[in-house]
């Protein structure tokens, strides 16, 4: 299987089009806390930054999406329940990636 199969398989292109939906809100929000990030701003710009490193990467590795958008992490305690299916979506697409990763 080449890489495009591979990526429409494990919906990896799907992936990084949320991944720009969360950006988008995330770019919206200031202020807040979490355990790991000090505001929304410190969490949007780790998050712009990992982005911008899983585009350039061959086989990428969303560990630290799957930290920041499972439930009870720093997204839920920045975006709330607002933000809940979108962070659902992200966090089962980078885990079954993760899971599965060739």
């Amino acid at each position: 299987m080449d890489k495009f199969e591979t990526w429409k398989k494990y919906e990896i292109f799907d992936l990084f089009n949320d991944l720009e939906q969360a950006e988008e809100v995330l770019s919206k929000l200031t202020g807040g806390y979490s355990n790991n990030f000090n505001s929304v701003e410190d969490f949007h710009n780790a998050f712009v930054e990992e982005l911008y490193d899983l585009k350039g990467q061959n086989i990428p590795d969303f560990k630290h999406i799957r930290l920041w958008f499972a439930p009870t992490s720093a997204w839920d305690d920045f975006v709330g329940l607002a933000g809940m299916e979108l962070a659902n979506r992200i966090y089962e697409r980078a885990s079954n990636w993760n899971k599965n990763e060739l």
